[in-house]
């Protein structure tokens, strides 16, 4: 039973489990903005609108123009003459940034470098119509996508509760939720949105951020191991689920120059003599990795390392690495930095007939779900 719970902005309400499954018009809820940051460290902003807008002066809010129907116009640091411009269209109308649709309000602004950022204004429910069609395949189950919609509602309202950042909560990339606006929307990841409207996943009366990977390679693992968090959803799960996952095992040889390159990038100019790995974690992930150089070594944790690297190839901190000649052979299991809710595993939990809330307290033990209004 999901109980009534009262945070800091928000009310969390009463729900039943079957709401889960609700058919029908669409629920209530309370409209909750987020900021996506879409653009980052450009030189100029493709803008097109059909239908009615005004643009205004980003901090002061004076109306700059008004009218209907802009075709494409390019925006440059020049053409913004304070910090930056907010784009608001009527009801209706249609923004293209990039030649790509959002939804919501836009602002355009200047960096101290007179580079322009652009920052998406969007209700938390629109947000996620752009978000679940990037992180799973709109194919999956149903289920599947139910239980990735909670996960994802409650990892972007964790960022804007914690967020200190003047300008945004969350970027369109990887290192939030990759984002695509009205553009990347789907029916059936939609529609999964929508059957879940407003649950997110809580523990003690808190949000927190519901993380997911694409594969554990067998187990997911304590969130401790990565980052500063100790909470028991975050502990390493057994998963025998995620085995038919085409990225369960891997293999991927690369050059030494290659290595030594991407080091150097990230601040370790080393000749490279040998690779050693000292520890692991319950999961089988490195968590301590040792590059014997020419005249020094280096020690990073292996998900550091597969980032300097190229987390798509080095996939996860659980692998092997064998010298040969110029070249590394690097194998092993599992894709992402595996704390949280495995996808690949919950493919196959919802494809043997489980229930997107049940998926969801496997890999978040002691977690609950509870409806936003």
């Amino acid at each position: 039973m999901i109980r009534k719970i009262t945070t800091l902005f928000f009310v969390i309400l009463l729900c039943c489990a079957h709401s889960l499954y609700a058919m029908g018009s669409l629920l209530p809820h309370r409209y909750i903005p987020v900021r996506v940051r879409v653009m980052d460290g450009v030189e100029d902003v493709s803008v097109r609108i059909k239908g009615p807008y005004k643009i205004m002066d980003q901090v002061t809010e004076k109306v700059l123009s008004e009218s209907r129907d802009m075709r494409e116009f390019s925006v440059s640091p020049g053409y913004i003459k304070g910090e930056g411009i907010k784009i608001l269209p009527a009801s209706g109308a249609r923004v293209y940034v990039n030649n790509r649709q959002f939804r919501g309000t836009i602002d355009i602004i200047k960096d101290k470098n007179n580079r322009l950022f652009v920052v998406n204004h969007v209700d938390l429910e629109e947000y996620l119509y752009g978000v679940l069609y990037h992180e799973v395949n709109h194919n999956w189950p149903v289920e599947v996508l139910k239980a990735q919609a909670i996960a994802a509602r409650t990892y972007a309202l964790y960022q804007k509760l914690v967020s200190k950042n003047k300008y945004y909560d969350l970027t369109a990339d990887a290192y939030s939720q990759v984002y695509g606006g009205r553009t990347s929307e789907k029916w059936r990841t939609t529609r999964a949105v929508n059957l879940t409207r407003g649950l997110v996943l809580m523990y003690e009366n808190k949000v927190f951020p519901a993380y997911f990977h694409a594969t554990c390679g067998g187990s997911t693992t304590d969130a401790l191991t990565l980052w500063n968090i100790d909470i028991p959803v975050f502990l390493a799960r057994v998963c025998d689920f995620c085995a038919i996952s085409p990225h369960y095992r891997w293999r991927k040889e690369l050059t030494m120059d290659y290595l030594e390159s991407m080091l150097k990038k990230a601040g370790y100019d080393i000749g490279i003599i040998s690779f050693e790995v000292l520890e692991r974690d319950s999961s089988g992930r490195v968590t301590d990795f040792l590059i014997k150089g020419k005249g020094k070594d280096i020690r990073l944790s292996g998900n550091k390392f597969r980032l300097i690297v190229g987390p798509n190839l080095i996939r996860s901190a659980n692998f092997e690495a064998e010298k040969k000649g110029k070249y590394v052979i690097f194998t092993g299991k599992g894709w992402g930095h595996g704390v949280g809710m495995c996808q690949w595993g919950a493919f196959n939990m919802a494809s043997q007939g489980w229930k997107a809330e049940d998926i969801l307290l496997y890999y978040y033990p002691g977690a609950e779900i509870v409806r936003v209004e």
